[in-house]
């Protein structure tokens, strides 16, 4: 192909295909009982800051990882085809980031009911991929990024309710969603800061 043509490579799908593996893995041993501990955030507990790096592999039920199964497949395609060196530093530098924020960030649900919050799946994740995309593709100014901006809020949009806590009810994480799109937001703008300097 000519040289600026997206090139679809199978090894572009590998990292969604290996995520999502891995998450309904984990899932069908919770099921059959070789994980019962809560391996969510707990803010401010020591015991939690070891699960800032396991809280988005592990599911409250089977809806749960439904609903949040196809966005990150999908979400992290898009990141691997248009984003290919920049993919696993938002990746991985935006999952343990946002989950070092959710655990500093105050527990207001035991400050409401007297009940530690245990912060756990995917779903922050999926905000940070989506508010990244969707910034970093107005941030760079190339055609066919803000077209990816465009489809990533025509699709998912509506996720935009679910980080008010108001709008949510009490066992959705909304700090997740909150600090995942943040940080979405942050490296859409610090990775894009180069490029803006040069225009």
């Amino acid at each position: 192909m000519k040289k600026g043509v997206l090139q679809l490579k199978k090894e572009d799908f590998y990292p969604a295909i290996g995520l999502v593996a891995l998450l309904w893995l984990l899932f069908f041993l919770q099921q059959i009982g070789f994980f019962q501990a809560c391996y969510g955030v707990i803010p401010w507990r020591i015991a939690g800051i070891k699960d800032i790096f396991l809280s988005p592999l592990f599911h409250g039920s089977l809806d749960h990882l439904s609903s949040n199964t196809l966005p990150l497949f999908f979400l992290s395609v898009l990141l691997f085809l248009f984003y290919k060196k920049q993919a696993y530093t938002v990746l991985i530098g935006g999952w343990i980031l946002s989950g070092m924020l959710l655990w500093l960030l105050p527990d207001f649900n035991f400050l409401k009911h007297q009940i530690h919050s245990c912060h756990i799946g995917a779903s922050g994740l999926i905000y940070m991929l989506a508010t990244f995309l969707c910034f970093s593709g107005i941030f760079s100014r190339q055609v066919l990024l803000i077209l990816v901006s465009l489809l990533v809020v025509l699709l998912y949009g509506g996720l935009i309710y679910a980080i008010f806590p108001y709008l949510v009810e009490d066992d959705v994480s909304w700090q997740g969603h909150l600090l995942g799109a943040g940080v979405g937001f942050f490296y859409a703008y610090q990775l894009n800061k180069k490029r803006r300097k040069k225009a």
